[in-house]
């Protein structure tokens, strides 16, 4: 597995130290876990505004489809379907 060397500042440092005490893991294993939760979040982000966008996208296409159509009174027509046998 390739090394990689990072730079923290100490109080970082002592958090991760402990963290990983608790855990039961050492600082490499604490921060492997740890980007794979991010990676996991970043995509469950990713998909949650991809759904945001594709609602707006939704509505958007809903309010011109409105527009091109004439006005219609739901009631009046709910009240014509229950009279039909």
């Amino acid at each position: 597995m390739p090394r990689v060397n990072i730079m923290l500042p100490e109080e970082i440092l002592e958090q991760m130290d402990q963290v990983a005490e608790e855990e039961g893991l050492n600082r490499s294993q604490l921060i492997r876990q740890s980007f794979l939760v991010y990676l996991e979040r970043r995509e469950e982000n990713d998909q949650r505004q991809q759904r945001q966008a594709d609602i707006q996208k939704a509505m958007e296409l809903q309010d011109r489809l409105r527009q091109n159509l004439p006005p219609w009174d739901a009631l009046k027509i709910l009240r014509e379907e229950r009279k039909k046998p």
